[in-house]
């Protein structure tokens, strides 16, 4: 093991070239944000309604669609049951909580330390507290090192927020739909900016441990929709922040996104519906 020491606090956007270029990248001109259309929302949520009333659901036993669930339903293999807890998966988990703790405390002392206690204090984490507990010596030491790295490059490139942008971490949005027969649920990494009658403001982030993958921006893009039914106001920007790189991958939130995006759910709940 590298044993490094990783104590620290995001970087400051004047005196980490890092932590400035991804806040650029986040937060983009504001003066080109689109300026948010007050019908959209409703028309979104009335093309969903429509939808959904043709399929007959029945509000005794709704569907449950996240983005894992949006993902299968497109998928030609469909996987069912709780998704077994691996190496990548047990990563992903603790540098979601590492990051959390970053953006909501403001600093990290020991990353592997600081990771499982915020796992364990989740009784929906128990699996992957197991599984690192269960890990072997050598195992352990690899994923340490990981932790530690993946960290490193986290808090040399994440920049610090201004309290003014109200960043909030781990948002659950819950939007039911067609009498409760259907609720999209999301938990989103983090959501910074108030939603706007002018330009829009919002800008949802999701956070990743591993490699890029296409899903990453499908993912992006149902959140995009949950925070634009929940709000009235769409996003102006999704972003994909790597905390194995340190990159952000990104994309402005268009009305094509979201009508794109709407079309996926209601193919994804007709799929989910005919084959219960």
């Amino acid at each position: 093991m590298t044993n490094q020491l990783v104590v620290g606090v995001p970087g400051s956007a004047e005196d980490n070239p890092g932590a400035a270029e991804v806040l650029r990248t986040l937060r983009g001109d504001p003066a080109s944000r689109p300026v948010v259309d007050p019908a959209l929302a409703g028309g979104l949520r009335e093309w969903l309604e429509d939808g959904l009333a043709e399929l007959g659901l029945d509000p005794a036993d709704p569907l449950i669609l996240d983005k894992k669930t949006l993902r299968q339903a497109h998928s030609e293999h469909r996987r069912r049951g709780p998704q077994e807890i691996t190496h990548a998966i047990a990563i992903g988990l603790v540098m979601d909580a590492l990051f959390r703790q970053l953006v909501t405390v403001g600093h990290i002392d020991d990353p592997m330390q600081d990771g499982l206690d915020a796992l364990r204090i989740d009784s929906r984490r128990a699996d992957a507290v197991g599984f690192i507990e269960s890990l072997g010596e050598q195992d352990r030491v690899d994923f340490e090192d990981e932790i530690e790295t993946q960290t490193a490059i986290m808090l040399s490139r994440w920049p610090r927020l201004s309290p003014a942008w109200l960043p909030r971490t781990q948002e659950r949005i819950a939007i039911p739909l067609a009498g409760g027969a259907i609720v999209l649920v999301g938990i989103v990494d983090l959501v910074i900016g108030a939603p706007s009658r002018g330009r829009a403001s919002v800008e949802v982030i999701d956070v990743k441990s591993g490699r890029p993958r296409l899903d990453d921006r499908e993912d992006l893009r149902y959140y995009a929709l949950l925070e634009t039914l929940r709000s009235g106001a769409p996003p102006f920007r999704v972003a994909t922040f790597y905390t194995r790189t340190g990159q952000v991958d990104f994309e402005d939130v268009t009305d094509e996104v979201l009508t794109c995006t709407v079309r996926s759910v209601l193919s994804a709940v007709e799929q989910l519906a005919g084959g219960a």
